[in-house]
């Protein structure tokens, strides 16, 4: 697989909350639709500034919305 999933630990609220701050960054992820994995995104492998770019978003979007 060209892609890894992440939990996010909390519902599919969450989860949703994540993709959308996400793509407000321009960092596309999906989501499952099907419970229990729709609290989880997935994240496929891009270039090394692909994932240095998410990571930073990840970590901010997280900091903004816990």
């Amino acid at each position: 697989a060209n892609f890894i999933s992440i939990d996010c630990g909390q519902d599919e609220s969450f989860a949703k909350k994540i993709v959308q701050e996400l793509a407000k960054n321009k960092i596309f992820v999906r989501m499952p639709f099907s419970y229990p994995q729709n609290r989880c995104i997935r994240v496929s492998a891009g270039t090394e500034n692909d994932m240095k770019n998410f990571e930073s978003a990840f970590k901010t979007v997280l900091e903004r919305i816990r």
